[in-house]
């Protein structure tokens, strides 16, 4: 299904807009012109229908709805999140009350973050599938044993070390999944944000001091850094709505107090920059986020518009199968891929190597 006109409506509505740009929304709604069922279906594929019911309200639309039933539907799912995230905060600080005992100081991440520091103008904008936390590699095993203890059960597959957090962990009487990390991300090479003083601040929440989290700098860089590399979003052409729009409300919500130069400087250290200024971009035209660093409008547009193609992209028909081979080239057709599968012992090995992959690949994958 093509939904790439309401992806771009569905970001009119939660973006950073002035009063007349908000009349014309309104208009446009009275007239028909939002397809509503392709539109929810949008923000429900991105966990942002919450978010769509709080920005409505907050922006006078909610009568605007031609269908009276809409909005009490919108309104039920935002509900049904803000009781959620109300016990995930009590969650939070039960986890905090734990590691506490034994002096530990969680850093909380993502989602966990965005509710100890109020980033959305209410709680029940914030979706979350579960609950980020890191602990010092030193204190991370004493940790986990003391969770254990206090009733967090591990289930799930077990993730080796090899990754950035344990199986996930649940409580009785908890509404979510915990992740705990002993890296704030994983890359086998890269500590990209170690925890430590130069990267994290207590909560500015009275009720969360002993609880760390990422300084909004950090923060930031830790959205785009697990959204566009990590996800492989942008490897990938996938626009990632929801990691957008956590990236325009935290610069929104801390202004003058992002240091977007460090910013700039920390994604140029690993050859990121041109990814950052595309990621940016996106944040620019579907949010409306204005910042200091400049995109190439030209690449940016390029780019925003292979997004939403990929968007339109039905799972295992041929054209699908050609985009992932395209985009997932070096993970698919790599050296060491092909090393391994063909026990190569030198790159001069590589090009006939790879001719001959490609071949059976193709005839395996894309033509049949």
């Amino acid at each position: 299904m093509d939904n790439r006109r309401e992806i771009v409506q569905l970001c009119r509505i939660l973006a950073f807009i002035n009063q007349k740009d908000i009349e014309n929304l309104g208009e446009e709604m009275e007239n028909g012109e939002i397809d509503w069922v392709g539109l929810v279906a949008v923000a429900n594929m991105n966990l942002l229908t919450p978010a769509l019911y709080s920005a409505l309200r907050e922006k006078g639309l909610l009568e605007k709805i031609g269908d009276p039933l809409l909005p009490e539907f919108l309104k039920e799912i935002y509900r049904s999140n803000e009781t959620r995230n109300l016990g995930i905060v009590d969650q939070l600080l039960d986890i905090q009350s734990i590691l506490n005992e034994e002096e530990i100081v969680p850093l909380v991440l993502k989602g966990g973050s965005a509710l100890t520091e109020k980033l959305y103008p209410a709680i029940g904008i914030r979706t979350m599938n579960d609950i980020d936390f890191m602990m010092n590699p030193s204190e991370f095993e004493r940790g986990l044993k003391c969770l254990e203890m206090h009733g967090y059960v591990e289930f799930g597959r077990d993730l080796k070390r090899w990754h950035h957090h344990t199986p996930r962990m649940n409580k009785k009487g908890y509404p979510a999944a915990i992740e705990p990390h002993f890296r704030v991300l994983y890359n086998r090479d890269i500590e990209y944000i170690p925890y430590d003083e130069t990267t994290s601040q207590p909560s500015e929440n009275p009720l969360f001091r002993g609880s760390q989290v990422l300084k909004p700098t950090w923060h930031l860089y830790h959205i785009f850094l697990h959204s566009a590399v990590i996800d492989k979003n942008h490897q990938r052409w996938k626009l990632g709505l929801r990691y957008l729009y956590d990236f325009a409300v935290v610069a929104e919500k801390y202004g003058d107090a992002i240091d977007w130069e460090m910013l700039y400087r920390m994604a140029e250290r690993y050859h990121h920059e041109k990814i950052l200024e595309d990621f940016l971009y996106l944040t620019a035209k579907l949010f409306n986020l204005e910042t200091p660093i400049h995109s190439n409008p030209v690449r940016g547009a390029i780019f925003l518009k292979k997004c939403l193609w990929e968007s339109t992209l039905v799972p295992d028909t041929r054209i699908f199968k050609f985009y992932q081979a395209f985009t997932d080239f070096h993970e698919i057709y790599g050296y060491e891929k092909l090393k391994n599968y063909y026990g190569l012992r030198s790159k001069v090995q590589y090009p006939l190597a790879l001719m001959k992959y490609m071949f059976y690949h193709g005839r395996k994958h894309l033509f049949h």
